[in-house]
C-alpha cells in the first residue's frame, strides 16, 4: 500500500474510533456474490464477466444527525475474470477495506421493518495471492470508489447491492509479443450481499 493510501486509511480509522463515542455502533457479518469486470485503456485485451464471491465483518455507526451514519468492512474478496488472450480463468484474492457513508431513510411507523439506504465512498483493496501469468503484472493495493443502494429489514438484515469503479490500476499488461508497450486494467464490479446486524 502507498503512503498517501496508507495515510488515507489511518485517517478514516481515527475518525471513525472518535465517532463511536457520539455514536451507536452495531457489528455485523457479511456474505455475498460480485461480478466482476476488467476495462483496460486499450482494445489489446478483453475481459469477460467472471462470478466471484466475498465476506467478512463490518463495523455500522448510526451517527447522532438522523439517518446518517458510516460503515466500514473488512471483506475477504475472490474476484475471477477470463481474459481473451488467455483461456484460463484469471483469480486473484483480496482484503477490501471499504469505507461508506451512508443515509437511512426513516419512515414513521416502518423503520423497524423496512428502511432504505444509500451509500458511498473509497474501497481499498489487498493483494494477497492471483495466478496471471508471465505478462500480467498484478498490483500489490489500489483503490476503487464505491455508490450503492440497500435496504435494513426488520432492523436486522442489510441487503445491498453495490457498484465499484477502480481509480488507480489493478492491473498491468505486457504486450511482450508485439509491441513491448503497456496496458493498464482497472476493476469495474458489481456486489450483491447481505449482513446480519447485532
Amino acid at each position: 500500500m502507498n503512503r498517501n493510501n496508507r495515510a488515507l486509511v489511518v485517517t478514516l480509522l481515527v475518525m471513525l474510533m472518535s465517532m463511536t463515542a457520539a455514536a451507536q455502533a452495531r457489528l455485523g457479518v457479511r456474505a455475498g456474490l460480485s461480478l466482476g469486470h476488467l476495462r483496460f485503456d486499450r482494445d489489446v485485451v478483453n475481459s469477460d464477466n467472471r462470478v466471484g464471491y466475498c465476506g467478512g465483518l463490518l463495523l455500522d455507526l448510526g451517527l447522532p444527525v438522523v439517518g446518517l451514519g458510516v460503515e466500514a468492512s473488512v471483506m475477504y474478496t475472490h474476484r475471477n475474470n477470463r481474459l481473451a488472450d488467455d483461456q484460463r480463468v484469471y483469480k486473484r484474492d483480496f482484503i477490501d477495506i471499504p469505507v461508506y457513508a451512508r443515509y437511512r431513510m426513516e419512515i414513521v411507523g416502518l423503520s423497524h421493518v423496512f428502511a432504505p439506504l444509500a451509500y458511498t465512498g473509497p474501497c481499498f483493496s489487498i493483494l494477497f495471492s492471483d495466478n496471471g501469468p508471465v505478462n500480467y503484472d498484478s498490483r500489490k493495493t489500489y483503490t476503487s470508489w464505491d455508490v450503492g443502494l440497500g435496504a435494513d429489514l426488520f432492523n436486522r438484515l442489510r441487503v445491498t447491492a453495490t457498484y465499484g469503479i477502480g481509480l488507480s490500476k489493478a492491473l498491468e499488461y505486457v504486450d511482450r509479443e508485439y509491441t513491448g508497450s503497456t496496458v493498464n486494467g482497472k476493476d469495474r464490479y458489481w456486489t450483491v450481499s447481505a449482513a446480519l446486524l447485532f
